[in-house]
């Protein structure tokens, strides 16, 4: 069993500093930081629901240079409807020696911003601002504490550094810090495979994560919801140019 405070240095991985330049500035839609940095790895999904049936196309991807490490995850969503506007979310966590910042965009009919800046110098702290779709803009948390970033647990739990226990996790859904559960089952067909399960208290799902060793090989984010299957890059770019609209693009 792992607690907050044990993965705090794993967490942050450096003593953070608050930015000199820290003002919250509405994000640009590309990464906030360290969005030029070498992809040191990139994996591209299919969302499908039980009949196979292709609800959107997801990438992740991990970024590393002197500056740091990002992490990026782009969700793209096919509208149900033809005609429809299809929806995008792209998530990005930077760890820097600056500090560690998260970003979520969201597009389509209720496109907003979400940024989260986490911050260790001294007492620890975080702060979250929004911006809706007419570019207004709210505090959304402001804590003096700290907690887990979402796919930075993942990038814990894909080398074994987190399998099971609790911790205070950061929800760009809820826009708050909520406690998770952590399992771990193991598969017994000798695939080697694992599977992760963040679980909020009232037993909605955080995140699944079907893993081998380090790959990722799906993840759900909801009960009932699409899994995303892991495809090749030529296998991905091939449904995704097939769908009405591209939703993404392949970098």
């Amino acid at each position: 069993m792992r607690c907050l405070a044990a993965l705090l240095p794993l967490l942050l991985g450096t003593t953070l500093a608050r930015p000199e330049s820290g003002t919250f500035a509405r994000p640009d839609p590309d990464p906030p930081a360290l969005g030029e940095a070498p992809i040191v790895r990139v994996e591209h999904f299919v969302l499908e629901d039980e009949d196979g049936e292709r609800h959107g196309f997801a990438v992740w991807r991990r970024r590393e240079s002197a500056r740091g490490v990002q992490f990026e995850r782009e969700l793209g969503f096919v509208a149900a409807e033809r005609g429809a506007a299809d929806s995008r979310v792209f998530h990005v966590e930077c760890l820097e020696r600056a500090g560690s910042r998260l970003v979520v965009r969201e597009s389509g009919p209720r496109g907003r911003a979400l940024l989260l800046e986490l911050v260790g110098e001294g007492q620890p702290s975080l702060r979250a601002l929004e911006w809706g779709p007419c570019a207004s803009r709210r505090e959304v948390l402001s804590l003096e504490r700290t907690a887990a970033l979402p796919l930075y647990l993942a990038e814990l739990a894909r080398t074994g550094r987190f399998t099971a226990g609790r911790v205070g996790l950061f929800d760009p859904s809820e826009r708050a810090i909520v406690e998770v559960g952590a399992t771990t089952t193991y598969a017994t067909d000798g695939s080697g495979t694992r599977t992760c399960t963040w679980r909020r208290d009232d037993g909605t799902l955080v995140l699944e994560l079907e893993l081998r060793g380090t790959d990722l090989l799906g993840f759900r984010l909801q009960d009932g919801g699409p899994r995303a299957r892991r495809v090749d890059a030529e296998t991905w770019a091939a449904l995704a140019g097939s769908t009405p609209t591209r939703v993404l693009a392949v970098r």
